[in-house]
């Protein structure tokens, strides 16, 4: 039997902005824009429009793929479990001020519910409309004891809007397909106004 992947994080402790590090070295000024609705590339086959109007994105969802917006954070799991995902946007000049790349690291060093804090690789640069950022790591549950392959994709809509995406997986099982397909959503997603 195939062992579930419980993913809880708790939003406040996925935006990093403003905590303490030698990346924030790395903060710019912020020059605002007004945000209009991003219209979503063309999705692949199976993909279905998902909008989190509270939050203010949209994203393709992966065929027989779950998800629930709570407010301003967008849960997303695989159908087998063994991938989860979570989104949130921050538009504060804070979240705005970080380079992605730094923003990415902190906040996978600050995600809560791991057993030791994740030590996360280099970040490296993630294709998306949008500067994107992303960082692996690897972690043990403290709730349910799996080991996980963790990844969190940052992505700035200059003077708009950062999204954070945690995308994360059982490592002991082959979900490899199922996490291509969560950062594929992350890919296709876009900001609007919310509300």
């Amino acid at each position: 039997m195939r062992a579930r992947l419980l993913f809880s994080l708790a939003a406040a402790g996925f935006m990093a902005a403003g905590c303490g590090s030698d990346d924030e070295a790395t903060t710019t000024e912020v020059v605002r824009k007004d945000e209009t609705a991003g219209k979503l590339p063309r999705l692949e086959r199976g993909y279905e429009e998902f909008v989190n109007r509270a939050a203010g994105v949209a994203f393709g969802r992966p065929p027989g793929w779950s998800a629930k917006d709570q407010g301003s954070v967008t849960e997303l799991n695989a159908p087998d479990e063994l991938v989860a995902a979570k989104i949130s946007i921050d538009r504060t000049d804070d979240a705005l001020s970080l380079d992605p790349k730094a923003f990415a690291t902190q906040t996978a060093k600050l995600l809560p519910g791991y057993k030791k804090p994740l030590d996360p690789g280099k970040a490296k640069p993630f294709g998306h409309a949008y500067e994107g950022a992303i960082v692996e790591a690897e972690g043990v549950a403290k709730k349910s004891g799996v080991h996980q392959h963790v990844q969190v994709v940052v992505l700035e809509r200059k003077g708009v809007a950062v999204v954070t995406g945690v995308v994360a997986a059982n490592a002991k099982e082959d979900a490899g397909a199922e996490e291509k397909q969560a950062l594929e959503s992350l890919r296709t997603l876009r900001t609007r106004p919310p509300g």
